[in-house]
C-alpha cells in the first residue's frame, strides 16, 4: 500500500503513446485514505504557492519572519515592510509614492505592504478610514458611467458659452440645469479627482488616494453645483452676476465631465501614468485629463474596451447621436428649460464650433480606437495567485495568508505645534474657544442693546 501511495496514476494510461507529451497536464497524484476507504487524487494545479508560503510561515526557524519575506521575494513580489512602533504618515506617503512610480514601469501586481509586530508576526497593513466604502462607490459609478450621456451634456452645455458677451441687463440663469446635472448625471460628474488620481497619476489604490490627496470629498462636483445654485438666486446677485456665475458653473461642469471622459480614455488607451511625488502632480493630472477628454472624448466610453471594429462603430454611433441631440437642444423651449435666457444668445457660433469639434474628435477617436486590440477572454494564467487585490491596502494588494492590521491615518495627523507644550496649547485652545463664543454672543447683544436704546429714547 505504501508503494501505491507514491504512485503517479494517469487516467489516460491506456491512451495512444503519442499523447505522452501531454500526460503531465492530465496526471494526478492519488493516495488511499484509510478513513474513508477511498482514493483521493490531487491535480497538478493545486495551490502550491499558498501551501509553500504557509509551510514557511509555520516553520520553527521563522520566528522573526525573515524566511517568509525571502519566500515572497522568491515569488517575485516587492515587499514593503514596517515594524512595530514605526508607523507614521511620512512612511505611508513614501510607500504610496514609490508604489505609484513602480506602477508606471508596469509592475502592477507584484507588491504588498506588511507590518511586523514585536514578536515577528506579519500582517497585511490596511487602512480603516472608509476607503473601502469609497472604493465601492467609485467602482459602482464607473460601472454605470455613460460616456454618451457625458458627451451629450458637454455639447448641450456649450450652447450657453456664447452668452459671455450678453449685456443690457438680460437675465441668464440656470432653470433645471442644476437638478439635471446633480441628479440625472450623478455618475458622469462624480469622482473626477479620484478618476484622475487612479487612471492618470497611477495611484495604487483608493486607500493610497486618501493618504496622498488633500481632497477626500468630491469637491469638483460640489463646487460646480454650488456655483450653479448661486447663479439661480436672483435676490443674491444682479443680472450680470447671474450671467457670469452661470457661465462659471457651466465651465466647471464641462471640465468635470471632460476630466472623467479623459481619465477613462487615458486608462483604456493604456497610456503611461505620471506617478505620485510632487505636490502639483494631481493638478497636472486633472488638466491632462481635461485635454484628453477634449481630444479623445469617445474613447472614454466603456464599450471602447471591446477594441477593433466594435470600438470604431461605437465612435461612429455615439458621434451621430451626439450630433442629433445637439441639434435638438437648439430649440427655444429646450434652452429655456435648461438655462433661461440662453435662447437669445448667438447660437450660430455654438453650432459651428461644436460641429467642427464633433467632426475632428470623431476622426481622432476612430484612429485611436483602431489601436485598441480586442481582448480575448481567457482564464487567469496564474491559477494560484499569492496576492489578491484590496483597495484598503496602500499598495493595492495583500497576501491572503496573513491577517489584516487595520490602522486609521487620522491617528498620524501630527503632533501639533512643536514650539508649545501641552499646558500652553490647552490655554491657547481655551482662549480661542471662549473668544469665538463671545464673538457670536456679541452679535446677538448688539441687536438687543439697540432695542434697549430705542426704548430709553
Amino acid at each position: 500500500m505504501a508503494d501505491l501511495d507514491k504512485a503517479c496514476c494517469s487516467p489516460n494510461a491506456a491512451a495512444d503513446p503519442d499523447d505522452d507529451l501531454d500526460a503531465s497536464t492530465h496526471s494526478y497524484v492519488c493516495k488511499f485514505n484509510n478513513s474513508s476507504q477511498k482514493w483521493e487524487c490531487a491535480g497538478s494545479n493545486t495551490e502550491y504557492k499558498k501551501d509553500v508560503l504557509q509551510e514557511v510561515i509555520q516553520s520553527h526557524d521563522n520566528k522573526d519572519g525573515r524566511r517568509t519575506i525571502d519566500q515572497l521575494k522568491d515569488f517575485g513580489i516587492t515587499v514593503y515592510l514596517t515594524e512595530h512602533g514605526n508607523i507614521n504618515y511620512p512612511i505611508l506617503k513614501k510607500v504610496v509614492e514609490h508604489a505609484s512610480k513602480s506602477k508606471t514601469l508596469g509592475c502592477q501586481n507584484q507588491r504588498c505592504f506588511l507590518y511586523k509586530d514585536k514578536n515577528g508576526r506579519l500582517y497585511n497593513l490596511t487602512l480603516k478610514n472608509g476607503s473601502g466604502g469609497l472604493a465601492g462607490s467609485w467602482m459602482s459609478a464607473n460601472t454605470s458611467f455613460s460616456g454618451l450621456q457625458a458627451l451629450v451634456a458637454v455639447t448641450v452645455l456649450s450652447r450657453v458659452l456664447p452668452c459671455y458677451n450678453a449685456g443690457g441687463g438680460s437675465y441668464i440663469y440656470p432653470a433645471y440645469l442644476g437638478i439635471i446635472i446633480g441628479i440625472i448625471l450623478t455618475e458622469e460628474i462624480s469622482h473626477a479627482w479620484l478618476n484622475c488620481s487612479m487612471f492618470v497619476t497611477g495611484t495604487p489604490s483608493v486607500a493610497a488616494h486618501t493618504i496622498i490627496s488633500h481632497f477626500d470629498s468630491d469637491w469638483p462636483r460640489k463646487l460646480a453645483l454650488f456655483v450653479l445654485t448661486l447663479a439661480g438666486l436672483s435676490d443674491f446677485v444682479d443680472a450680470d452676476g447671474q450671467t457670469y456665475l452661470t457661465l462659471i458653473g457651466i465651465v466647471m461642469a464641462i471640465s468635470v465631465l471632460l476630466a472623467n471622459l479623459g481619465s477613462r480614455a487615458w486608462h483604456f488607451m493604456n497610456w503611461k501614468t505620471l506617478g505620485q511625488g510632487r505636490i502639483y502632480v494631481p493638478v497636472i493630472s486633472y488638466v491632462l485629463a481635461v485635454v484628453t477628454g477634449l481630444l479623445f472624448p469617445y474613447i472614454g466610453c466603456g464599450k471602447i474596451q471591446a477594441g477593433g471594429k466594435s470600438a470604431v462603430l461605437t465612435v461612429c454611433w455615439n458621434a451621430f447621436l451626439v450630433a442629433v441631440v445637439f441639434v435638438f437642444s437648439g430649440l427655444e423651449k429646450v434652452q429655456k428649460f435648461l438655462v433661461n435666457g440662453s435662447e437669445t444668445c448667438d447660437q450660430d457660433v455654438a453650432n459651428i464650433s461644436v460641429g467642427i469639434w464633433i467632426a475632428l474628435t470623431s476622426i481622432s477617436c476612430i484612429f485611436a480606437a483602431r489601436k485598441i486590440k480586442p481582448v480575448t477572454p481567457n482564464p487567469s494564467e496564474d491559477a494560484d495567485p499569492i496576492l489578491i487585490g484590496d483597495e484598503t491596502s496602500p499598495v493595492g494588494y495583500k497576501v491572503p495568508n496573513f491577517p489584516d492590521f487595520q490602522i486609521d491615518p487620522v491617528l498620524f495627523g501630527g503632533s501639533g505645534l512643536s514650539s508649545l507644550n501641552m499646558k500652553t496649547t490647552t490655554a491657547l485652545g481655551l482662549f480661542v474657544g471662549i473668544g469665538a463664543g463671545a464673538f457670536v454672543v456679541s452679535s446677538g447683544l448688539y441687536d438687543y442693546m439697540q432695542r434697549v436704546d430705542d426704548l430709553i429714547e
